[in-house]
């Protein structure tokens, strides 16, 4: 097998649930990555499954950092263990990063997902 064809599988095999774009101008809640004592606020959220997300941050995490993610709006509140599986430096200012969301929260995981849905390309969001 050629290189860039066992290169394709490993990210197939690697990323298990499709991504689905967000339209994140429309979503009403708030996003917070907790790392350590840290908690920072992030709204660009690119894309979403229920095994992780992609997001623009303005802050740097090094790829392995064991993150929380929180997702607060209305009366629903989330809180997700996570860790920074990739991050690309986009500017001076801006990170684009992949996160995983932990197997041991995978109810936690879909909950988020479902809440989200209505912002989500594919269903419809306007």
């Amino acid at each position: 097998m050629n290189f860039a064809r066992q290169e394709a599988l490993n990210v197939f095999e690697k990323r298990r649930h499709e991504r689905k774009n967000l339209v994140y101008e429309q979503i009403p809640g708030k996003f917070h990555i907790g790392l350590g004592d840290e908690r920072i606020e992030f709204n660009q959220v690119n894309d979403v499954s229920i095994s992780g997300m992609g997001i623009l941050l303005e802050q740097y995490l090094a790829k392995n950092s064991e993150i929380t993610v929180e997702y607060e709006a209305d009366d629903f509140y989330v809180k997700i263990q996570a860790e920074v599986v990739w991050q690309e430096k986009l500017s001076d200012e801006v990170y684009r990063m992949g996160i995983h969301f932990s197997n041991n929260s995978v109810d936690d995981n879909v909950m988020l997902f479902m809440a989200l849905r209505e912002y989500i390309d594919d269903f419809g969001a306007i």
